[in-house]
């Protein structure tokens, strides 16, 4: 088979400034979930046995709502931050035109590409992460009640449809370092449109986050060297 080579000169801008780029913001309280998540699940309160259990269920609730914000605002920051990436090198117009009527997980494999010719790796971490992120925040989006009845049947079933939520509220995180760290290796530059998570990059200070924060970035650039979930 004949195959006929083209050479395409990408240009990259790297300078990223433009007014209300909000995912960063969304990031932060996505942090800030996900550690009030991972202190809730540490200091969950047992169903006593011969006791009022309403302490038990606030401290249940706490881990719920942790993980819906966590979920949500991490799916935002990724959306947020593809919607800027693309309007930055490739225009508003072409953005709201073409790249608005893309799923999520297409619009991160598209938009790197056409901007520098590299796409992220479709089975890597950070895509995978990020299929997770967008079922989850779809199902709570989304979300569909339960009958009462069968009561023992649907109770079983109700609990099976919220611990799939909350299982997954650590890869909801990680989905965002990890797309971060992996743009900018793709993109040979720090994009601007989610925080920096290099190892030795100072743009929010390692010193002020939790150990808890600390520990999950650690693990995703771990996650994100080895190229594999």
């Amino acid at each position: 088979m004949d195959i006929v080579k083209h050479t395409v000169d990408f240009q990259v801008h790297k300078l990223w400034g433009r007014f209300n780029m909000l995912s960063w913001n969304y990031y932060e309280i996505s942090e800030s979930s996900y550690e009030q998540f991972l202190n809730a699940q540490e200091n969950l309160i047992p169903y006593p046995v011969d006791d009022d259990p309403s302490e038990h269920f606030k401290s249940e609730k706490r881990i719920l709502l942790s993980s819906f914000q966590t979920i949500v605002f991490s799916a935002m920051a990724c959306e947020a931050a593809i919607y800027d990436l693309s309007a930055i090198h490739l225009g508003d117009d072409y953005t709201k035109k073409y790249i608005d009527k893309l799923d999520l997980v297409a619009k991160w494999m598209v938009v790197p590409s056409l901007i520098c010719g590299k796409s992220l790796e479709e089975d890597g971490p950070a895509i995978n992460a990020l299929r997770i992120l967008t079922r989850i925040r779809n199902s709570l989006v989304h979300h569909k009640s339960l009958p009462c009845n069968p009561i023992e049947e649907m109770n079983k079933k109700a609990k099976k449809q919220i611990d799939k939520i909350v299982n997954n509220t650590r890869v909801a995180f990680q989905a965002v370092v990890l797309l971060s760290l992996e743009l900018n290796r793709v993109m040979k530059i720090k994009t601007g449109v989610l925080p920096f998570f290099e190892k030795y990059e100072k743009n929010i200070p390692e010193e002020i986050k939790s150990e808890k924060i600390r520990s999950e970035i650690t693990r995703c650039r771990e996650i994100d060297g080895k190229k594999k979930f």
